[in-house]
């Protein structure tokens, strides 16, 4: 085996982190990527997963070797143990040839099973053995021994798979043997501007547009959104206003992205942000809700509570309480 790089690997589009939890993020990928132990990598959708599954192949002693990677949700339920272990000629109908899996494909390199949540329980087990005694089985072949790391990634909590009997717990364990958890960008939006300003690079690239910059104000704008979609969701916001920005030769205003107030909550949280600050309570939030929805439904006490989710009951007792209120002042 190689010897692997004396530098951190950094791929074309590595973005580094400024934020407390990706700089910690980033740390612990560099201090496990000299190890071969089998390695869990969990975060929400868009987290960018593969991404990092790359940059530890590449930091790794296996660098030299393949990086092979396998999306399990995409392919057909009747073709993932053939894509995973490979088959020999004529070892099921239609195998007019011998083919490797991505297994063999990945000897002495790295292979990431992506979505790993989505192995039927047949295949758990068949993927619990070869991680125990690093011996893959063709269909129709012999065993053959194996020097691969495994990296698997999942989008949902495979402990709470585990505890509701959907994913076994001794191929939970035989994964985690370390466990990394990407932070979402919510947690790090130290980084925001540093990555809108390389996915602008890239997008523009991409479709062969002028690049856009952004204007500080449009970054705060950014910044106010809670990215349910993570950094797959930021990408395609850049994207956007890159296609269909209006003015090319000026910067990316914040009104350019009124798109993403009804998307993942983002306006809700930037109106809650500005109660606070103006020192507006629960209750006469609630209250002003209530009496603009009361007028927008010319005093309709029905409606307005169906449209601020209340109970007429709740609607009118909020009300009675404000009026009594302001009767004695």
């Amino acid at each position: 085996m190689s010897p692997g790089p004396t530098t951190p690997y950094c791929p074309a589009d590595y973005v580094p982190a400024h934020s407390e939890a990706g700089v910690r993020f980033e740390a612990d990928l560099q201090r496990v990527a000299c190890s071969s132990a089998t390695l869990l990598l969990c975060g929400e959708s868009g987290t960018g997963k593969s991404r990092a599954a790359q940059r530890l192949h590449g930091a790794s002693e296996r660098a030299a070797g393949p990086f092979v990677e396998v999306q399990i949700a995409a392919l057909s339920p009747t073709l993932v143990e053939a894509e995973l272990f490979g088959h020999e000629e004529g070892a099921f109908t239609g195998a007019a040839k011998a083919r490797l899996g991505r297994f063999q494909r990945a000897e002495g390199g790295t292979l990431v099973l992506d979505g790993v949540e989505s192995l039927r329980p047949e295949l758990q087990v068949k993927l619990l053995r070869v991680l125990q005694e690093r011996v893959v089985e063709p269909l129709g072949g012999d065993p053959v021994s194996l020097d691969v790391r495994v990296v698997a990634t999942a989008g949902r909590d495979l402990r709470e798979l585990v505890e509701r009997g959907e994913f076994r717990e001794d191929l939970y364990y035989r994964l985690a043997v370390v466990t990394l958890d990407l932070p979402a960008l919510r947690r790090r939006l130290e980084d925001l501007p540093a990555l809108v300003e390389s996915f602008s690079h890239s997008v523009a690239k991409r479709i062969n547009a002028p690049r856009r910059e952004f204007s500080q104000e449009a970054i705060e704008r950014l910044s106010q959104h809670d990215w349910p979609g993570n950094l797959r969701e930021l990408e395609n916001a850049v994207e956007r206003v890159t296609v269909l920005g209006s003015s090319l030769s000026h910067p990316v205003e914040p009104a350019e992205f009124n798109f993403l107030q009804t998307e993942g909550g983002s306006e809700v949280q930037r109106l809650a942000q500005e109660a606070l600050a103006s020192g507006i309570t629960i209750e006469q939030l609630e209250l002003a809700m209530i009496e603009q929805a009361v007028q927008a439904h010319q005093g309709n006490l029905s409606a307005a509570a169906r449209q601020v989710g209340l109970s007429r009951r709740a609607v009118e007792y909020r009300l009675r309480k404000s009026k009594e209120s302001e009767e004695e002042q």
